[in-house]
């Protein structure tokens, strides 16, 4: 029962409409005439668009995800468009801060000239001004636009200074370093006096060297004096200091004749004579040339000992000190050799500063700059239009049920 009666109602309303139809539509027409003329009084406003492209530096080398981290980080470069200290400059600058518009920073977010999108996946900032009027639009578009890429590339001409800078005070603390390095190693070298101790050191090693020679030729000769010696003590000790020679008369036929004249019956007369042995006395000669030679060399040696011992702890001791100043020599020209590579480094570093600090920045540079737009995006006379009608249709059509509706409770609440 209750859905006939709904069912009733309702097209009892809808035969309503239909017999008003007229009236609907000429609320309509009303209300779309009325949308007309209010559109026509509207100042109309201007969209002006224009798009800065952000892009890696074409020094250095570009990794493989650069795209997507440029795209991930395009968000963060809005600001660079976005910002009242830029608005206010374009303000200045196109004369908009004096009358008959005489906008503001804050007057100008509340109008919300400004809109700064970035387009999907694109590397793009999208500017979008809207003006009444269409030249100050584009002419305002390209200021903020041109304003956000010279910004960019003033805080790239500050980071490039701070960085050529910062290196150039790198660079004069490594020719300081490397000026105090070439001192120390100058002074290293002339306290070292290398050359003069290694002269040295050649002349005591051929001191030693003839040494060495002489004394194993002392040894070898004492060895043959003292055999010699020993030889020739045998020899004398079996050698007669004198020779005793005994000569019988017998022995001459002029002496034996007359000893037979004169002693007929008697023995033969012989004769005995001493010397001295010769031979002893030179072998004695001998041995004491020997003695008195191996006394010498015995002595000669002990000295030439002497001395080797000497010239041993010289030549150690001069060994020690050159090691030593070769090491201080060495460390010196170490200390030197990474000077000069560190004043290198810090010297190619600051010739490089532009490249280094464009290789990591980014670019931004204006493309399809805006133009004076021909049409005013506002108002929509046609859409206004149409929306007034609709509403008109929609207000005029809900206020004859309505009011049908009342008309019938009452009639119905009278009947009973």
């Amino acid at each position: 029962m209750m859905d006939e009666h709904a069912d009733d109602r309702l097209v009892e309303r809808w035969g309503g409409l239909n017999r008003c139809w007229g009236r609907v539509l000429a609320a309509g027409v009303a209300c779309a005439a009325g949308a007309l003329i209010v559109s026509l009084f509207l100042p109309k406003v201007y969209r002006a668009t224009t798009y800065v492209l952000v892009s890696e530096s074409r020094l250095g080398q570009s990794s493989d995800d650069t795209n997507l981290q440029q795209m991930a980080m395009l968000p963060t470069f809005v600001p660079f468009v976005d910002n009242d200290a830029l608005i206010d400059e374009s303000l200045k600058t196109l004369g908009l801060d004096q009358p008959p518009y005489s906008l503001t920073v804050n007057l100008f977010r509340r109008g919300n000239y400004l809109d700064v999108r970035t387009p999907r996946s694109t590397r793009l900032l999208e500017l979008q001004v809207e003006f009444p009027d269409p030249d100050l639009a584009a002419d305002l578009a390209n200021e903020i636009a041109t304003g956000a890429v010279r910004f960019n590339d003033q805080l790239n001409a500050t980071d490039t200074t701070a960085t050529r800078e910062f290196l150039k005070v790198q660079l004069d603390q490594a020719l300081a370093v490397q000026s105090h390095a070439a001192s120390r190693r100058l002074k290293v070298l002339e306290a070292a006096g290398i050359e003069d101790q290694e002269t040295e050191l050649s002349i005591l090693l051929a001191e030693k060297e003839g040494l060495s020679v002489r004394l194993g030729q002392l040894r070898l000769d004492l060895v043959q004096n003292q055999s010699r010696a020993e030889s020739l003590e045998q020899i004398l000790a079996s050698e007669p200091e004198l020779i005793s020679l005994r000569k019988e008369v017998t022995s001459d036929r002029v002496l034996e004749l007359a000893a037979e004249a004169v002693f007929p019956t008697g023995t033969p007369l012989s004769v005995t004579e001493e010397s001295i042995n010769e031979t002893r006395e030179v072998i004695r000669e001998s041995l004491i040339d020997a003695t008195v030679a191996r006394t010498a060399q015995s002595a000669e040696i002990e000295a030439a000992s002497a001395r080797l011992s000497r010239v041993n702890e010289e030549v150690s001791s001069m060994v020690a000190r050159i090691t030593q100043s070769r090491a201080g020599i060495e460390a010196a020209n170490q200390d030197f050799e990474l000077a000069i590579e560190a004043t290198r480094s810090a010297s190619r570093q600051y010739q490089s500063a532009s490249v280094t600090v464009g290789a990591k920045t980014q670019d931004m540079k204006q493309i399809a700059p805006a133009l004076a737009p021909e049409r005013p995006v506002r108002p929509q006379v046609v859409v206004n239009m149409v929306v007034g009608f609709f509403l008109g249709a929609v207000l005029a059509g809900g206020t004859i049920v309505a009011i049908r509706s009342y008309g019938q409770s009452r009639a119905a609440a009278s009947s009973r």
